[in-house]
């Protein structure tokens, strides 16, 4: 049974948000669809005190394809205090890149120079030091000339490739190549990509990485976790909350989060996060996707 729809975003930190949304919306042409500041974060949690941090930029979507998105933060902003950390460099970080779909990676690649961006190895980097990876591939029909049409996959450095590649598989990952080096995954109805690289010196997952998390969308909360129970690979409601499983049965339900989507979380072995959601209709993302023809 195929649960898994889609590879629905990447969560992204922004080293400098207005720098980075000016790269993703003037340079790569994504739309921005909503965003929330730190003031309606608080209200949504019932959290901290309002005050003169309310008008912070918190989080804001950016649609690259209809159901694919590249989610942005500001930077860290966690409760309770609710202040912009500024990231850190670690040389650690689980992230190889993130891969941007177009179908003529030659034609796409010439574009981006002529924007100022400098590509090499069909790669190039967002102000926050992300590598974006270009990827030649058949996306979504666009009424718009668009640099990308698909968010293709994203790639992490484990620690483990043997046992990550065993959870991944049992999350119903379709794996497609595998050696002692990388594995590589598809899932969802468009055969994105998920791929793991064995590390050459020890990776680790922080709370300031540049990558937060990536997120699934499903077809239904209780076939996934049904289906990923008999598998052995439970998942839970927050991801500070990996020691409760979400129950394996019909009566399993996610979290409504902040966006409107119904969502639970997996934390895999060494730490990834990755947010498990069902987009119904009355979301943010599909309230704009209705109002706005792609």
């Amino acid at each position: 049974m195929n649960v898994i729809k889609n590879l629905f975003h990447v969560s992204l930190q922004a080293a400098d948000w207005d720098k980075c949304l000016a790269f993703y919306t003037e340079k790569l042409g994504f739309e921005q669809m909503f965003e929330l500041k730190v003031g309606q974060f608080k209200d949504m949690l019932q959290l901290g005190e309002h005050n003169e941090d309310d008008d912070n930029h918190w989080l804001t979507y950016l649609r690259v394809a209809p159901d694919e998105y590249v989610e942005m933060f500001n930077a860290v902003i966690n409760p309770p205090d609710f202040k912009v950390v500024p990231l850190k460099k670690h040389e650690d970080t689980v992230l190889e890149s993130y891969g941007l779909g177009c179908e003529d990676a030659a034609k796409t690649e010439a574009l981006l120079a002529a924007k100022g961006i400098e590509v090499k190895d069909h790669c190039f980097f967002d102000p926050s030091g992300v590598k974006i990876r270009i990827v030649e591939r058949k996306g979504h029909p666009s009424e718009k000339e668009r640099l990308f049409t698909s968010l293709a996959g994203v790639s992490l450095y484990v620690n483990d490739l043997e046992k990550m590649t065993a959870h991944l598989k049992a999350m119903c990952f379709e794996l497609k190549e595998s050696d002692e080096t990388r594995s590589f995954f598809t899932i969802g109805e468009f055969g994105q990509y998920v791929e793991l690289l064995q590390a050459k010196s020890p990776v680790a997952v922080y709370d300031d990485d540049l990558l937060g998390h990536f997120a699934l969308q499903i077809y239904k909360i209780t076939d996934t976790v049904i289906a990923w129970g008999k598998n052995g690979a439970y998942c839970c409601p927050q991801p500070f909350m990996k020691d409760v499983q979400v129950p394996a049965d019909e009566t399993a339900k996610g979290n409504i989060g902040l966006d409107g989507c119904e969502i639970i979380w997996m934390v895999c072995p060494e730490g990834n996060k990755i947010e498990v959601m069902v987009n119904p209709e009355d979301t943010m993302q599909r309230t704009y996707e209705r109002a706005h023809a792609y």
